[in-house]
């Protein structure tokens, strides 16, 4: 009886043993084609990636400085009165131009001697860090607006920081602008020529005065005059990059390189481009040598274009 024992008990360990080597071989076989699909799987993703880096075609077409205007930057804050009183709308209304929307005043008589005067003040602030100083050339003042008489003319100045008060001292055009009919929409528009700086302050600041130029006796008309639009921008001889995208793929270009023999500068840059689409970019703050220079515009996939000044 005991042999019996003793001889069933040998074949249960080696059954134990048996099985415990399939488990292993089913285990190893998982990991082999975990391994496998995960290499699999990251070829295909690199043979993706190198296919669409093959495909990604991008030129730059051309390099150079260009005397450009930037966008209008209207005021953030509603227009201060000296004289002069509010009847509708908000400084919203004077943000975009002829969107049929407007912010009305009228004039009041101003004291100590009663005329009909009307004095709007509104800031501007430039964007000094797409628009260096140092790379602007000039500002330029706008306004759309109308009245409800045509007796006077209308002016624009700005605050001179330096001497601390309103002027058109600089200004190309001095002579104001008179409508030629009750409620017509008028455009007027001043440039500060290269007294540009004594009117923005280091913040980039510019406090744009807007007036009229007739004081009117109490017998005489109470014009009310409508703000459709008032904006600032800059002009500058600035970088201006032209793209083109070959290619049938969106191209993401991330930074740019400036190279000659004396500067070696690299600028971020955030411009997607749709397949066949072509580009211009702007760039204030990139300084382009006077000598010989080549450009250089990296991709998000890695591929690098030159552009050379010769």
């Amino acid at each position: 009886m005991l042999r019996i024992i003793t001889r069933h008990l040998k074949r249960f360990a080696r059954g134990k043993r048996g099985v415990s080597t399939v488990i292993v071989v089913m285990l190893s076989l998982v990991i082999l084609v975990i391994i496998s699909a995960n290499v699999i799987l990251w070829s295909y993703q690199m043979n993706q990636l190198d296919w669409e880096k093959m495909q990604e075609k991008l030129q730059i077409s051309t390099v150079n400085r260009t005397t450009i205007s930037s966008s209008w930057f209207v005021t953030k804050s509603e227009y201060t009165i000296s004289v002069g009183s509010r009847v509708s709308g908000t400084y919203i209304d004077t943000c975009v131009a002829e969107d049929r929307s407007c912010e009305r005043f009228c004039e009041e008589l101003s004291t100590p001697t009663p005329r009909y005067r009307i004095f709007l003040n509104g800031t501007f602030i430039v964007d000094t860090a797409a628009y260096p100083k140092a790379t602007i050339q000039t500002i330029e003042i706008l306004v759309r607006y109308n009245t409800s008489d045509t007796g006077e003319k209308w002016h624009l100045k700005a605050y001179d920081w330096t001497n601390l008060r309103y002027s058109d001292i600089g200004f190309n055009d001095t002579s104001g602008s008179q409508p030629t009919a009750s409620g017509t929409w008028v455009y007027y528009a001043v440039n500060l020529t290269d007294q540009w700086s004594n009117y923005v302050r280091k913040d980039g600041a510019i406090s744009v005065q807007f007036h009229d130029g007739s004081p009117e006796p109490p017998s005489g008309t109470q014009t009310k005059i409508g703000l459709d639009f008032v904006g600032v921008r800059v002009k500058g001889n600035w970088a201006h990059f032209t793209f083109e995208n070959e290619s049938a793929l969106t191209v993401h270009i991330t930074s740019l390189w400036v190279i000659n023999s004396t500067c070696h500068n690299r600028y971020d840059v955030d411009i997607f481009l749709n397949c066949a689409q072509n580009a211009v970019y702007i760039r204030p703050d990139v300084s382009l040598p006077t000598e010989k220079f080549i450009v250089k515009a990296v991709t998000e996939r890695g591929n690098t274009v030159v552009f050379s000044s010769n």
